[in-house]
């Protein structure tokens, strides 16, 4: 450290952190402040889950907090038979951010909890309601799949930039080229409507270019451009008629959900790929990579 900010530094640091007293008024505007930031929906759903994990653990006489991971595997297992997969992956979500918050070690992040997960999805399957995760290589495999036609080059890049950006339909077709800005590394997507923005502020996210070309959203985007050649304000996705003709409104939420479906039966993928299957897909991947919680809402938001 240079000298210019050592006289900035107290003589002696702790090696702790201590809690600091404030005053009432204060911790509870902050505590205000905090319950703020989720939307209603998003807190009654956390309360709830959060409160049928408690008494779980109360009826078994086990700790709720700090967990341990063999317990919260159990937790998954006991509970598969009256909860559905995909409910029992967002109690897992709340378990995981309760710990985070409280800054204990997170059971959620050990192999034993991911392993019950996954086994419970091959176990029991997914909902025919629900949108089953693309994978890295299922995403790989449908993109392969795409000609060069208009359609598909526009397909590639919905696929490609909705998977890379972990995005919500509402999000892909929202978006405008006025949205996109070139980077030296890839591009910058900013989001200006998002489900879980309240406050309208919106957010950006940064991809980067990938060593394939073939599965890289950022040359992906560029080819698609280079089909469509749209005024710089234009919708960044556009309706395509069965004769190849290009519309000038934005593409809708379910069509992008049909785009999902169709191009990976074409593919010859097996399962229910619908709208969520992108950002499900990204997420998971994320996580069993070993990607931090932390990390993936930060792209996802």
């Amino acid at each position: 450290m240079d000298t210019q900010h050592t006289a900035l530094v107290p003589a002696h640091v702790p090696s702790h952190v201590t809690t600091p007293v404030l005053p009432a008024d204060l911790t509870q505007r902050v505590n205000d402040l905090r319950a703020a930031s989720r939307a209603e929906n998003t807190r009654r759903a956390y309360l709830s889950d959060w409160a049928g994990w408690l008494d779980w653990c109360q009826l078994r006489g086990v700790c709720p907090m700090p967990a341990h991971a063999d317990t919260v595997a159990a937790y998954l297992a006991d509970r598969a038979d009256s909860l559905k997969v995909s409910t029992l992956s967002r109690h897992l979500a709340t378990i995981s951010k309760a710990h985070q918050i409280a800054g204990v070690p997170n059971p959620c992040r050990e192999t034993t909890v991911k392993d019950t997960l996954a086994g419970l999805r091959r176990t029991y399957g997914m909902a025919t309601d629900e949108a089953q995760s693309l994978m890295a290589d299922q995403l790989a495999a449908t993109v392969r799949a795409l000609d060069t036609s208009p359609a598909a080059t526009r397909d590639r890049a919905v696929l490609l930039l909705g998977w890379s950006a972990g995005l919500r339909r509402s999000e892909i077709v929202g978006l405008t080229w006025a949205d996109i800005t070139p980077d030296p590394d890839g591009l910058v997507i900013t989001l200006r409507k998002s489900k879980t923005d309240q406050t309208g502020a919106g957010r950006q996210v940064g991809i980067p270019r990938q060593d394939s070309p073939d599965l890289c959203p950022v040359v992906a985007l560029e080819l698609w451009r280079q089909v469509s050649d749209p005024d710089p304000s234009a919708p960044l996705f556009v309706t395509i008629t069965k004769h190849a003709k290009m519309g000038t409104k934005h593409m809708t939420g379910h069509a992008v959900a049909l785009i999902i479906k169709k191009r990976t039966q074409q593919a010859g993928l097996v399962g229910q790929f619908r709208g969520h299957s992108l950002r499900k897909g990204l997420v998971q991947t994320a996580s069993l990579a070993g990607v931090s919680d932390s990390a993936i809402m930060a792209t996802t938001g």
